[in-house]
């Protein structure tokens, strides 16, 4: 079967399984206001299909979109000598982020989970961070602060000597989503984990994870370390416990290139993708614009 007659097959299915539970809901009396969402579900899908049957999508089953990753334009393709010469300074703000953003990619996202001096728990997605020794094993995650000036809630809660949950999050939708109910900064006294499922306690005695989590990193602050003019702070952390799988290892070593699966990954500002190939879905991050 190629990839048009999966894509086909596929979308049939869900028209079949929308007509089912549409009788199913009418039979039971449901709300009709659920029924109809289902309807418009069943229409839009059988629209869809009946588009990719005619043949008018046909240039998206172009072999792994190689022309299109090709276009001039891609970022990825040898500069040769057409080239801008920028002195970054003379950059505003928002597109010297974007550039250094787009550039250093993709990069690994992190949820942190920290507890305040109140017990209250906070989650914090970052992307600043990076692997800086194996012996002893230290993270660098570096922490902002807002326009206001305030810091971020992980960094004032390190600094009460909260221990540290640092979260590897799996390729998914859901934990692109995950992501972005965690991304508004809130008040010190209101938790991330109230609207979200609850947390697995660490056996630990560290904060709790997310059940999301494809592995965590149980860490201790070693060091704050002030950032040359610059508003943020480079935490340095020390980790003291691994949590991971059973599944998917040899022994108690860590998955092989057969086995491992991609991570969630930021490339950009705010776009989130499962790493490492940039054009794959992606989700943008705006909860924090809002």
């Amino acid at each position: 079967m190629d990839e048009k007659d999966a894509v086909c097959n596929f979308l049939r299915k869900c028209v079949l399984y929308a007509d089912s539970s549409i009788n199913r809901k009418n039979d039971r009396e449901e709300d009709l206001e659920e029924i109809k969402r289902w309807m418009a579900y069943r229409d839009f899908t059988a629209y869809a299909l009946s588009e990719v049957e005619r043949g008018e999508l046909d240039d998206w089953f172009e072999s792994d979109g190689e022309a299109q990753r090709k276009r001039p334009t891609f970022l990825g393709e040898p500069m040769n000598e057409d080239v801008c010469n920028v002195d970054i300074n003379h950059l505003e703000h928002t597109e010297r982020a974007a550039w250094l953003s787009a550039l250093v990619a993709p990069r690994p996202l992190l949820l942190l989970s920290t507890v305040n001096q109140e017990g209250v728990g906070n989650l914090c997605p970052v992307s600043s961070v990076s692997l800086l020794s194996n012996h002893p094993p230290l993270l660098g995650v570096s922490l902002s602060q807002n326009r206001e000036g305030r810091p971020r809630d992980t960094l004032v809660n390190l600094k009460n000597g909260s221990k540290i949950t640092a979260m590897v999050l799996p390729g998914t939708w859901d934990s692109a989503l995950l992501v972005d109910q965690t991304a508004t900064p809130l008040p010190p006294e209101q938790s991330e984990w109230d609207d979200l499922t609850d947390g697995i306690e660490s056996e630990n005695g560290w904060p709790p994870r997310h059940p999301l989590s494809a592995a965590s990193l149980e860490c201790e602050l070693a060091e704050l370390v002030p950032l040359p003019d610059a508003v943020a702070t480079l935490a340095i952390l020390r980790v003291c416990n691994l949590i991971h799988p059973q599944l998917g290892t040899k022994g108690n070593g860590p998955p092989d290139a057969e086995t491992w699966r991609p991570l969630l990954s930021q490339f950009g500002l705010d776009r989130l993708t499962s790493g490492p190939d940039g054009s794959a879905w992606s989700f943008e991050v705006r909860s924090h614009r809002e």
